[in-house]
């Protein structure tokens, strides 16, 4: 059977290629292993609570690429709203993330003296990235290592290091924690743009700016990309592993699955790339495959509670982190941003935490964290479900790989959070998919 493409995966990544493709023209065949379609960007119903899988907040709305696809293939985007503020707690309450050098004057999650130690090391780290200073992959840890902060303030880097990366500070690059503050822009600016920009960030800079969450959940998303595909152009087949990407001198011709031959000059691969060498007929070339043993993974557990009533210290909107003792968690009330996802008079809330170990520890020490926060808690409980998850396809480490969407197969294209470095989740994985169709607009498959 002959299609103009075939995409390898219906999570989002897969989803949005599929999309795409078949806007501009392509009789595009989607294969899905599972049963179900949107990976970690699905949502389901647990007794009566809709859950997504893991806590998440989608950036870069409405400039960022996912934003930008949806709005030329789809149409527009579902409906969404505020995340809210990013929060830390502490034993002394909640307290805002600073969103600008100047707000670090009434942080009360640390001390006055690492205060200031933040405020320099921030503003170090702007200058040094913003004039190209070192191109060297610097790690976090080789950044604060010779600030002298405390203990505390250590742990809530690395805290920090571990839910932007999914690894520690000392893997963790130095630019993927200070790009937050707002040193994007500045990397083409010329001395004077970029002392502008430097005394814009000291008056105000958002970090919640641009969050959102879609209404009825993360699903919604997935939702409206689906309802968008045309019958005659998209078929998505669940329950159907792909057991080889057939290459013919060099060139893609299909994909094979429990024996049947799916036909097309191109191939859409999101699966984990670091499993490419398994499923290409013909041998990687040795630089290929030696870079894709520098993919990292990290690993998650999400705790979703259904609580009979509210939780007060959590009736907010937006999401915590919890770093002092114990289990370092993400948190969020999912129910305080849409009330229908939720029974009546209920709140649903999920407690994430990055598996170090593993999942026996995580879920064990971790439940004893959230009983230490918040002691009132247990009582109030009337539906626990648990989820593993992978929640990005490659953790950004420092000598880490990222392919970009070219493979060494002509015809074969990869996209996903393994592929483009760039922000996190839904948004990292529409920056691949971009990338990806400019390739394609290039190399005259698509039109210009």
């Amino acid at each position: 059977m002959k299609y103009d493409a075939v995409v390898v995966g219906a999570g989002i990544s897969g989803l949005l290629s599929a999309l795409c493709l078949s806007k501009e023209g392509k009789r595009v065949l989607v294969l899905e292993k599972s049963t179900f379609v949107g990976g970690n960007a699905r949502s389901y119903d647990v007794d009566g609570y809709t859950v997504d899988t893991g806590p998440h907040a989608i950036t870069c709305i409405p400039n960022g690429p996912l934003a930008r696809l949806l709005l030329k293939y789809n149409g527009g985007l579902p409906e969404l709203v505020p995340h809210g503020h990013y929060y830390f707690r502490t034993g002394k309450g909640l307290h805002k993330v600073p969103s600008a050098i100047k707000d670090w004057a009434g942080f009360k999650a640390i001390c006055n003296k690492d205060k200031i130690v933040f405020s320099r090391l921030i503003l170090a780290e702007m200058i040094r990235e913003s004039v190209s200073i070192d191109k060297s992959e610097r790690s976090v840890y080789d950044a604060v290592k010779d600030y002298n902060v405390s203990d505390n303030a250590f742990r809530l880097i690395d805290t920090l290091c571990y839910f932007m990366s999914g690894k520690s500070m000392k893997e963790t690059p130095a630019k993927r924690m200070f790009s937050g503050f707002g040193l994007e822009g500045m990397k083409k600016m010329n001395i004077i743009d970029t002392l502008y920009g430097l005394k814009r960030f000291f008056i105000s800079h958002s970090n919640s700016k641009n969050q959102w969450y879609p209404v009825g959940g993360l699903g919604a998303i997935i939702k409206s990309i689906t309802d968008a595909f045309s019958e005659e152009l998209v078929t998505v087949n669940t329950g159907t592993s792909v057991d080889k990407i057939i290459i013919e001198d060099g060139k893609v011709v299909g994909v094979e699955s429990s024996g049947e031959v799916y036909n097309s000059d191109i191939v859409v691969y999101t699966g984990f790339i670091k499993d490419l060498d398994k499923v290409v007929t013909e041998k990687l070339p040795e630089y290929f495959s030696r870079n894709l043993k520098k993919i990292k993974q990290a690993k998650s557990y999400t705790l979703w509670l259904g609580i009979k009533g509210k939780i007060l210290s959590m009736d907010y909107k937006g999401s915590e982190i919890w770093y002092e003792t114990g289990e370092p968690f993400w948190a969020m009330s999912t129910s305080n941003l849409d009330a229908t996802l939720a029974p009546k008079g209920h709140q649903l809330i999920c407690f994430s935490f990055i598996v170090k170990d593993s999942v026996e520890n995580t879920r064990k020490y971790g439940w004893n964290t959230i009983l230490s926060v918040y002691p009132d808690i247990e009582k109030h409980i009337v539906m626990k479900h648990e989820q593993v998850t992978i929640p990005e396809k490659a953790a950004i480490t420092t000598d880490s790989f990222f392919p970009g969407p070219v493979s060494p197969f002509s015809g074969l294209y990869l996209c996903g959070t393994d592929v483009d470095p760039r922000s996190m989740g839904l948004t990292r994985a529409a920056h691949s998919v971009e990338d990806m169709l400019a390739v394609m607009k290039k190399e005259g498959i698509l039109k210009d």
